[in-house]
């Protein structure tokens, strides 16, 4: 009995801690989207460019379609345990 309640408080103390995947997927697609933005400002944007944009674009609304509505203080706490 005793290991059974050991066994079941660790598996809480898990899976309260493991951190958002699909959260930290949506903040790998904002930094890349980022990254290639930063890029193209003093360049003359070539259609490659622009489909690569729009595909970093579409990534990133994919990614982050669940967090729209989060409050500021949730996600920095998300953000945090994707580090």
């Amino acid at each position: 009995m005793k290991k059974i309640i050991f066994l079941s408080s660790i598996l809480i103390l898990v899976s309260c801690s493991s951190k958002d995947e699909q959260f930290c997927n949506c903040l790998k697609a904002g930094d890349e989207l980022n990254a290639f933005s930063s890029k193209l400002f003093d360049k003359e944007i070539t259609p490659k460019m622009q489909k690569e944009m729009q595909k970093l674009r579409s990534t990133k609304a994919s990614a982050c379609k669940n967090y729209q509505t989060m409050g500021g203080k949730k996600m920095l706490e998300l953000k945090e345990e994707c580090k």
